[in-house]
């Protein structure tokens, strides 16, 4: 199981990189070497935490049995693909962005911050899976703490502050367009199983109550 996480992780940062590099033409833009930096140490970062402690979240994420949402993989695919492409063909061929470092900077402390949120959703919840599915074979119940004290799908609110700080962090307005639609894409996703869990999740309604807000605390 380590062992295909590990690889897993490793082809999921080639792709990263790959994609930045091939599009941008060029392999001496320091940009595109921090974002792809940035995204192996996360990776890194959240297996550990997830392998420390919910070794059983791993298994659960690489093959869950069920998925009642597949349609969100293959909707977020082409603007995440995208994103990379128009960054490097941006940043490293045509330059039609133009980003201030304080610009840059703020673009990785978003990305940061939905880095954080996702590794503190893994080091809290072993039921947080890459499918939307009740896990009655592991006995899934309501967790409240943690990031779930603040909201209830906080790892959604980590996908969103990586799609708005990618743009700008690699250095293209364009890029930040591109990958836009994954927040549809995620509301979407977000909805859906917040109706999955009230009906079929034993104290997920009593939950909701006191936890008002899905992804955006005062917002959504």
């Amino acid at each position: 199981m380590i062992v295909r996480a590990v690889v897993a992780l490793g082809m999921g940062i080639a792709v990263i990189g790959g994609v930045l590099m091939v599009s941008a033409g060029r392999w001496d833009l320091p940009w595109l070497w921090a974002y792809t930096a940035g995204w192996g140490l996360y990776a890194v970062v959240s297996a550990g935490v997830a392998l420390r402690y919910n070794p059983e979240l791993v298994a659960e994420r690489m093959g869950p049995p069920s998925d009642r949402d597949r349609l969100t993989r293959m909707l977020a695919l082409p603007p995440m693909l995208g994103h990379l492409v128009v960054a490097g063909l941006d940043v490293g061929r045509f330059g039609w962005s133009s980003v201030s470092l304080p610009i840059h900077l703020l673009g990785f402390a978003a990305l940061t911050a939905g880095w954080g949120f996702v590794a503190w959703t893994f080091a809290t919840n072993t039921f947080a899976s890459s499918a939307v599915r009740i896990q009655e074979d592991r006995g899934q119940r309501v967790v409240e703490h943690g990031p779930y004290a603040i909201v209830r799908h906080p790892m959604y609110l980590g996908v969103l502050l990586t799609a708005i700080g990618s743009g700008p962090a690699v250095g293209s307005w364009w890029a930040g367009l591109v990958v836009l639609p994954i927040i549809p894409i995620f509301i979407r996703r977000t909805r859906l199983e917040d109706r999955l869990l009230h009906d079929e999740l034993p104290g997920y309604r009593d939950y909701a109550q006191r936890t008002r807000w899905k992804v955006v605390p005062g917002l959504y």
